[in-house]
């Protein structure tokens, strides 16, 4: 049976990583999550905008009423070719002959402000026989290994206000039981499974799993 996964967790927890190993065979990581011997394919949209998406395809209704306008964090433009450019991705893997595609999530995914890409994906495909979806979030509770992984972000050093910075660092982890909350409420509606994990340097530990009823392996 095909299978799509999101991957979701605040800044710093290791997405695009967790996403990169199972795409190019780790196989340590490959065998944690059971995926060994599957054909995974990936919504490059979702990791870098690489430029293969030039005939996108969207003929799907969205209202986007409640979109916020442009600001230095937000583009209209952008938010709506992602949103196009991952249910794109999300017809061709169900046409292709791949066993799981991997979607890595952002919070914009979640919002009615953003796009509301989760939503309107799940409206969609949320119900199909034949198809999977699991969620996995991946969380860092050390707040010291936190800390120290967002001060390597770009982002992150680009602000130049040393006390924004600070009061910064202090809010992430509120931030980041936010995001797994808002993740788990849009995703249980549909009864989706989600796996949270606690994500290391080089490995992982399953801390908790909601939803499970619905698990093939």
């Amino acid at each position: 049976m095909k299978k799509i996964i999101w991957v979701f967790g605040e800044s710093a927890t290791g997405k695009e990583t967790l996403v990169n190993k199972l795409y190019h065979q780790d196989e340590e990581t490959l065998d944690f999550f059971n995926m060994s011997n599957k054909k995974i394919c990936i919504s490059h949209i979702t990791i870098k905008d690489i430029g293969t998406y030039t005939n996108v395809v969207d003929n799907n209704d969205y209202d986007d009423s409640l979109m916020d306008e442009d600001n230095l964090y937000f583009n209209r433009e952008n938010a709506k070719r992602r949103r196009s450019c991952i249910l794109y991705d999300v017809d061709n893997f169900i046409n292709s002959d791949n066993d799981i595609l991997l979607i890595k999530g952002q919070i914009n995914d979640l919002r009615n402000n953003r796009g509301n890409t989760a939503s309107y994906f799940l409206k969609k495909y949320g119900n199909i026989k034949d198809l999977q979806i699991e969620v996995i979030i991946l969380q860092v509770t050390d707040l010291e290994e936190l800390r120290k992984r967002i001060n390597t972000k770009k982002w992150f050093n680009r602000i130049t206000d040393l006390d924004e910075r600070e009061k910064l660092l202090r809010t992430i982890p509120l931030k980041q039981e936010s995001h797994k909350n808002e993740v788990i409420d849009l995703f249980s509606e549909y009864n989706i499974p989600i796996f949270t994990f606690e994500s290391f340097d080089n490995t992982y530990q399953l801390c908790d799993i909601m939803n499970n009823n619905k698990r093939i392996d």
